[in-house]
């Protein structure tokens, strides 16, 4: 709710702001969590938790190579074109065989519903898209349930278990309808906050496995259009992306660090910041790999010399 009641509606509550995993797209959010859900419902095949993770670990293994390091990481979701299908008669260990009606479910999570976005190769389909039980049974994200009952249908008994793909369409636009203005949080005109000398550090994990990066990175072009372009922008805004991290945290990828004393030089030193650190740790906190998160759409790349555990091997680059 970060951008709309604070950047928006109360611009002059800080001079800066750091945001992480931001909730944008509220309604949209809520619907796209129960996506993959609905697909297993409407293919009545419900996609064990194991099978899921396979997946994802095979994009990882096909992807991780595409930004020239190999280091468990899909440096750029966008890039990694895995499909699925290739997976059909594989094992996935005790959940037995992957078919081809897994495979087709566990595509459509990918790609997310009609003018939206689904979870991007790297995060953990799990999460959202979970399967529990015996006999197995899809089990819809707890959030939308209740976003369903109490603020859709305001029925308390709605039984989410049955929701059809016609009525996920419905309500998909129920929500934008009804709650956009509300609670949409995705109004791109921040000219109110950039008047009054606001800045805003903005980052997002591409492994966010319940917000999905790729409604940031929307925003952030809506945000760009609205303001005058990238340029100007980059006077208030700074948005980085950071491969491999889950939801603010976690992950395979390096965690950003130090984002509160680089929002507070900008803001006050006025030295903006071209790219954020990042590391991943041992259990005592000794620094095992380390990058540079770039300013989007700039990703890092190694420079091909010197250890790729280290930042100061990389440069951002498009």
């Amino acid at each position: 709710m970060l951008f709309r009641s604070e950047v928006q509606r109360y611009p002059a509550d800080y001079d800066g702001i750091v945001a992480a995993a931001p909730a944008i797209n509220w309604p949209k959010l809520m619907m796209q969590s129960v996506w993959g859900s609905v697909q297993m419902i409407a293919a009545n095949n419900p996609v064990a938790p194991c099978k899921l993770a396979a997946a994802t670990a095979a994009a990882i293994a096909s992807c991780d190579g595409i930004d020239g390091v190999k280091d468990g990481v899909i440096e750029d979701p966008m890039r990694c074109a895995f499909d699925p299908k290739t997976l059909v008669g594989t094992s996935a260990g005790e959940c037995g065989t992957i078919t081809e009606a897994d495979a087709a479910v566990i595509k459509k999570i990918v790609e997310g519903p009609p003018s939206w976005y689904g979870q991007p190769w790297g995060a953990d389909m799990t999460a959202l898209a979970a399967a529990r039980g015996t006999p197995l049974k899809a089990a819809p994200f707890a959030f939308t349930v209740d976003w369903i009952r109490f603020w859709l249908t305001q029925n308390p008994q709605f039984d989410a278990s049955t929701l059809t793909s016609e009525q996920f369409q419905y309500f998909w636009t129920q929500s934008l309808e009804e709650f956009g203005g509300v609670i949409g949080t995705d109004n791109p005109d921040l000219s109110a906050f950039k008047a009054r000398g606001g800045k805003l550090l903005w980052w997002h994990g591409w492994a966010d496995q319940l917000i999905t990066a790729q409604g940031s990175i929307d925003f952030y072009k809506r945000v760009v259009a609205a303001m005058g372009g990238a340029q100007k922008t980059a006077e208030f805004v700074r948005f980085f992306l950071a491969p491999g991290v889950a939801h603010c945290s976690g992950g395979a990828g390096p965690q950003p660090y130090g984002q509160l004393d680089a929002l507070r030089a900008w803001v006050e030193d006025g030295k903006a910041p071209v790219t954020l650190t990042a590391a991943r740790r041992d259990q005592t906190g000794a620094i095992t790999r380390s990058r540079p998160l770039c300013q989007y759409p700039l990703v890092a790349k190694y420079k091909g010399k010197g250890s790729t555990d280290e930042a100061d091997n990389f440069t951002c680059a498009a």
